[in-house]
Parts: structure tokens; sequence; C-alpha cells
């Protein structure tokens, strides 16, 4: 391996069927971690005092009227939190964002298992594998309740890949589409019902891991039902182009199917409310239109920028025997994040 700024890395994208080390005792990454999975597997430990380690776990979960965000991530120099609850029909967010200087006031847990919990002024959250819980004021006085659970059937695949550029650079992700996820979110006097009769379903974005001092990445992702069957995706550009992984893949009834080659993800960044184009390169397994709902931007110059959208997704995406699937108005995400520190 290479420390080489975009240094493409030896080696074919490789399924990994058994638990391994992601880290050795210095905090290099074990070459055979390097691949992907259809569940966690890598075992995180990560040497205390490493430089440039993040830790987050996002969850986004959506009716057919609503998109929850929840958010808990710590980078070493700031922690994060947020409740976010956006309306499908536009309008801005209602949500709390706390952010503490040197991290979290509780540990982040190692694996994709594991749980985090606290309370801070006008928060408490609680965000695991299998429950959501929050309860959040915001700065003009609204009151969020969450109250989820999240229940994958038996056996229910995940992509999960580690993105190796460097022996010191380096990430492992588990990106889980498709969740029916269950339960009441409460907004002021108003409830949303989850369940299978609103569409609810839940997408985990788990990560771990050594960043680079720049990221750049689009990524998309959406669940919907095609008859009777739940069906889901995660698309991503940028984030992996210099190493011989991608985090795409498609989650059809509970398997996934994956996808080894690029996608290009196309939007106008002057005007990201009108239709991104995803595309598979060289093959045809995607070819999607994405129409956003609603935008959220922030621009924080110079080290960060993200468009992120909520919206529906029309088009095609093939299995792994070939058969292709209609996709009709399926809601989902997607996003352009560009930062620098």
């Amino acid at each position: 391996m290479t420390d080489a700024p975009g240094g493409r890395l030896a080696g074919m994208e490789r399924e990994l069927t058994a638990p391994v080390d992601l880290a050795d005792a210095e905090g290099r990454l074990r070459p055979e971690a390097i691949g992907w999975a259809r569940h966690p597997l890598h075992r995180i430990a990560l040497p205390r005092g490493l430089p440039r380690v993040h830790a987050f776990d996002y969850w986004c979960v959506t009716n057919r009227e609503v998109a929850l965000t929840m958010l808990v991530a710590d980078v070493g120099f700031a922690g994060v939190a947020m409740v976010s609850l956006q309306d499908l029909g536009g309008g801005a967010p209602v949500e709390r964002i706390y952010v503490r200087p040197r991290g979290l006031p509780a540990p982040m847990p190692p694996g994709a298992d594991g749980e985090v919990a606290f309370e801070v002024r006008r928060l408490r959250i609680e965000v695991g594998p299998r429950r959501l819980a929050a309860q959040a004021r915001t700065l003009t006085g609204r009151r969020l309740d969450v109250d989820l659970a999240i229940e994958p059937p038996a056996g229910h695949e995940t992509i999960n890949v580690v993105v190796p550029w460097s022996e010191t650079r380096y990430h492992v992700t588990s990106k889980q589409q498709a969740l029916p996820a269950r339960g009441t979110v409460r907004l002021d006097g108003r409830s949303y019902r989850f369940g299978a009769d609103t569409d609810g379903f839940a997408c985990r974005d788990f990560g771990r891991g050594r960043w680079p001092d720049g990221i750049d990445w689009r990524w998309a992702f959406a669940s919907t039902r095609i008859d009777g069957r739940p069906v889901g995706f995660n698309l991503g550009a940028g984030w992996t182009d210099t190493t011989p992984v991608t985090e795409n893949g498609l989650v059809i009834d509970g398997r996934v199917h994956k996808l080894g080659e690029a996608v290009a993800i196309d939007f106008d960044p002057r005007a990201p409310r009108r239709p991104w184009r995803l595309r598979t390169v060289g093959t045809r397994r995607v070819d999607l239109t994405f129409t956003p709902l609603t935008l959220r931007p922030v621009h924080v110059p110079p080290v960060f920028r993200l468009r992120q959208c909520m919206g529906r997704y029309d088009g095609t995406i093939v299995d792994d025997a070939g058969r292709a699937l209609r996709l009709d108005g399926a809601l989902g995400l997607a996003e352009s994040v560009h930062g620098r520190w």
C-alpha cells in the first residue's frame, strides 16, 4: 500500500466471509481487511490518540409524509448530534443540532452492533441498531419526540466496505438500506406513524476510520416496495474512486446484489433542485433520474459545502440475474459533499 495522495491500491474487490481485524496495534490498515461483506464483519479497535479518527452513525427514516434524520458523530476536535424532521411537502426542517468541542459527552461504540446515548440541555438521544429515540426542543421552542424500532428480517444483508486510501487513511462503513421501521415521531401536538402501511423505511450509514484531509463524495439511496418486496439501493461517487472497492449495491428482498462498477452521479451544482442523473459506468445496471422535493444547503467557506436533497427516483435497476426492476417514485436522498480541514 502507498500513502501517496490519490494512489490506487493494488488488488480486486473481494467478498469477505469471516470476521477480520480492521487495523494493527499501531492503527495501520490490515491488507486482509480490504473488501466488502454482506454483514458487519470488521473488528474495529483503533489505538487511542490516533490522528484524524472519525466515527459517526447516521440514520434517515422516511414515510410518505416526512423524513427523520438522526446523527451522532465524533471527529476528535468536535462532536455533533442532530435530530431533524423534514416535511416532504417543503419548508425548513425542524431540528435540534448540538455541537461540543473535542468530542461527544459519551463514547462512540466501536462496532455497528453498539449503542450511544446521552442527555444534554434540550436534547436526549439514543441511537442503536434496533432503536432510535430522542426528546428534543428547538431554539424556537418546538418539541420533537422520537420512538422508532428498526425491524429487519432475520438474515437481512447490508453493504459493508473498507475504503483503503492508504495504510494510515481508511474508512469502514456499513450502508444499510430497506430496513423496515415502525413507531412514532411527534412534532408538538402532531404524530407521524411509521410502519408497513405508511412505507416506513430506514437507511443507516455507520462509519469508523482515519480520514484524509479532504473529502468529496456524492451519495444516493432509496427504499421502496416492488410487487410487495422491499427494494433499496446505495450508490456513491468520488469517495472510493482511487481505491479497488465501491459502496454500490442493490438490496432486493433482503439480499445484496453488489455492484463493482463505478456510478456517475450528475447534477447542476448551481441548481441542485433540478433533476439528477445516476448511471453505472460501462453497464446498464443502474439508470435513474432523481427529482428533488427538498434542499438542505450548508456552506461554511472554505472548509465545507453540502447540498442534500430528499426526493423521488424513477428508472431501472438490474439484479444479479439480469432482471430489470422498475422504480416509480421511490423515496430517497441524494447529496454532494466537499470538505477540507
